[in-house]
């Protein structure tokens, strides 16, 4: 990928943050909640997931829910916690390749499918880095809970285009799900990274 954008997108987990899907469902096991996160035994519990990544619930409303549905008498920090359990780390590399973009006079963006329990802890602990913190890194945050869309979702890649401005011709987007990818292309004409190894976009800097 020879050419320069002006603009580029970044997907936040396995593009940024390394995840350990793993450590959340022992977490989640640890406190009696295994079995929530098979979406064929609870449903409900997917769809409590589902809502809440669209913010059409509360963490509060979502950590009630969860009391409610599982009859465990569990506090909302245990279950923000377990939650977290996936969230493993930003290498250092990362964070001094999005800090050089911006100061080469790149418009740098961060466009995610995630919920507030995931941004307030790697902005609170995996971000910083070196004295820099989440607004050194990016001009602009587009988090599918504050925007109540989600990829793939054509238009949460129209919204992206109209509240920035930017030119599609000119925009790099690095992804590492392909649905995500496509849709991307074929709604609003993003050059597109997929990103299959977790490492894999670090070639193109």
């Amino acid at each position: 990928m020879n050419k320069e954008y002006s603009n580029i997108i970044f997907d936040l987990g396995d593009v940024l943050v390394r995840l350990d899907s793993d450590g959340c469902m022992k977490a989640f096991a640890a406190l009696g909640l295994g079995e929530f996160l098979d979406a064929a035994k609870h449903p409900e519990g997917h769809e409590l997931m589902h809502n809440l990544g669209l913010g059409l619930i509360s963490t509060s409303q979502f950590c009630n829910a969860i009391r409610s549905l599982s009859g465990l008498p569990i506090t909302d920090r245990q279950i923000v916690d377990a939650a977290n359990a996936m969230l493993v780390e930003i290498p250092d590399r990362k964070k001094e390749i999005l800090l050089r973009l911006r100061k080469e006079g790149k418009k740098v963006f961060l466009l995610s499918n995630t919920i507030d329990i995931h941004w307030d802890y790697c902005a609170a602990n995996l971000f910083p880095y070196d004295g820099h913190g989440v607004d050194d890194y990016f001009d602009r945050l587009f988090l599918s809970q504050r925007m109540h869309l989600e990829k793939p979702d054509p238009e949460i890649y129209k919204e992206v285009v109209r509240q920035t401005g930017i030119n599609p011709a000119d925009t790099l987007y690095i992804d590492d799900l392909p649905d995500n990818c496509a849709s991307a292309r074929q709604t609003v004409g993003w050059t597109v990274f997929r990103n299959e190894h977790f490492d894999d976009w670090l070639q193109l800097f």
